[in-house]
């Protein structure tokens, strides 16, 4: 028993239910969501088609040698162990918390912007929900509500409701190839949505954008507790995450080639409008918008799985306070984290609706998005970091040549991590640090904490 169920007072563990084709469909279901579908307005945003393609392929192979990454970390001597474990078996409490928190408040924001991404599709049908309107931000909040109780009935529930989801929103992704391929125009990929983006100097820029797309691989790494064996860590990431880099890429070309950037960078649902373009049907992009918002909402699902699992790791290693590895004694799951990420969701999304962000960022789901990003690159850097380390602890004799060629995946992926913090630019590192340094006061609680009652015994 661990030090949170002796402090619960309890030895429930997760129940242990995710299979191979569910742990799939929590990677694919965490990846594809709303950021596939709204990518091609971010990169008319960022850049110009030829670099957002070449960022997207960086991308997609740096996501993968993450994935690789934390697919290792996860399974160490043929145990199961979360990612936030190790980092604290490498590293020591204070690491592993800024790695845990990083996540966990990356998941926040991420959620907030999936969810607004899947109601943008729905202003095809009704234009009151674009822009800042309530009923947009009141529909949000009561998806991420309605994905918190089902999670709270059962991960296993859950992950048979995501695996149902995956499969039917990957079925409009063939429409869209398609479709979209008889009506392939070259020309556009040399048109640009303004001066600033021409050139490759954006890359790194789109680089941090487009890894908004492929952010989810670590999702079954994360929810390693509730796996059956650890076999289906590793394969369920690699097969999960190599099926979504395929797919990214002739999205992302296609969508480059139907419309000119200056119309890709103005719409708030650029593949129904690719559609609707291609066919003079809107009911074509009113199939498509409907597709993206199941998908959206599938992905939501997906990603407060793995927040309340990360909330729920913190508290476990004793690095928040024990309430967050509270589990229900009836269904056995992580009850008090899911509630507590579902009200500081719902938190982001009344601030999304009272703030000005289109003042000062141009876009409130590009800035989520951006935001999110960055917190996670803390997450993933970190991770990388501790796989070098306990990976380089079995190097025997030790040199430099045998480290490097031991780590070289591990070492890669570190140094992809740093360069995308770095194109995310300076104005969301700044709010990332930030977002970073709030979660300070809590570790102290949590430290003074059991230094007294290590006292008291």
């Amino acid at each position: 028993m661990d030090d949170s169920s002796r402090r619960n007072g309890s030895q429930l563990t997760l129940k242990r239910d995710i299979g191979l084709f569910s742990a799939i469909a929590i990677v694919v279901g965490q990846m594809i969501g709303s950021g596939i579908y709204m990518a091609p307005q971010g990169l008319a945003q960022y850049a110009n088609p030829s670099a957002g393609i070449i960022a997207l392929t960086i991308t997609g192979v740096g996501s993968l040698l993450l994935a690789l990454c934390f697919a290792k970390m996860s399974v160490r001597d043929n145990q199961i162990t979360s990612p936030l474990a190790a980092t604290q078996a490498a590293f020591g409490a204070l690491p592993a918390f800024w790695s845990g928190w990083s996540y966990w408040t990356g998941c926040w924001v991420a959620n907030g912007a999936i969810v607004m991404g899947g109601v943008s599709y729905l202003s095809y049908f009704f234009p009151s929900l674009s822009g800042n309107s309530f009923i947009k931000y009141a529909l949000c909040i009561f998806t991420l509500w309605f994905y918190t109780i089902l999670n709270i009935i059962g991960i296993r529930e859950s992950s048979v409701f995501n695996l149902i989801i995956t499969l039917i929103k990957l079925a409009p992704l063939a429409v869209i190839v398609v479709v979209a391929l008889f009506k392939f125009d070259a020309a556009n990929l040399s048109t640009f949505s303004s001066e600033e983006v021409q050139g490759m100097g954006v890359i790194p820029t789109a680089m941090a954008y487009t890894l908004w797309s492929f952010l989810g691989f670590e999702g079954i790494c994360v929810n390693a507790a509730e796996v059956k064996n650890p076999r289906i860590i590793m394969r369920g990431t690699v097969i999960g995450t190599s099926l979504v880099i395929g797919v990214y890429l002739i999205l992302t070309i296609l969508a480059a080639g139907n419309l000119p950037q200056e119309t890709l960078v103005a719409s708030d649902s650029p593949f129904a409008d690719i559609i609707q373009h291609a066919t003079g049907g809107f009911w074509a992009g009113g199939f498509i918008s409907i597709a993206v918002c199941i998908s959206a909402f599938g992905c939501t699902g997906a990603w407060i799985i793995s927040s309340a699992s990360i909330a729920f790791s913190l508290g476990e290693q004793g690095l928040m306070p024990a309430t967050f590895a509270k589990i229900n004694t009836k269904y056995r799951t992580p009850v008090n984290a899911l509630l507590i990420n579902c009200i500081l969701m719902s938190i982001i999304m009344i601030i999304a609706w009272l703030g000005n962000f289109a003042e000062y960022f141009g876009n409130i789901y590009n800035f989520f998005v951006m935001l999110a990003t960055l917190a996670l690159l803390v997450f993933y850097a970190l991770g990388s970091a501790a796989e070098i380390y306990l990976a380089g602890k079995k190097i025997l004799p030790f040199n430099l040549w045998r480290f490097v060629k031991n780590s070289i995946f591990s070492l890669l992926a570190f140094i992809y991590a740093i360069f995308t913090v770095y194109g995310s630019g300076a104005d969301y590192v700044l709010f990332g640090f930030i977002l970073i340094l709030i979660g300070i006061p809590f570790y102290i609680y949590v430290r003074l904490k059991r230094e007294q009652m290590d006292v008291t015994l």
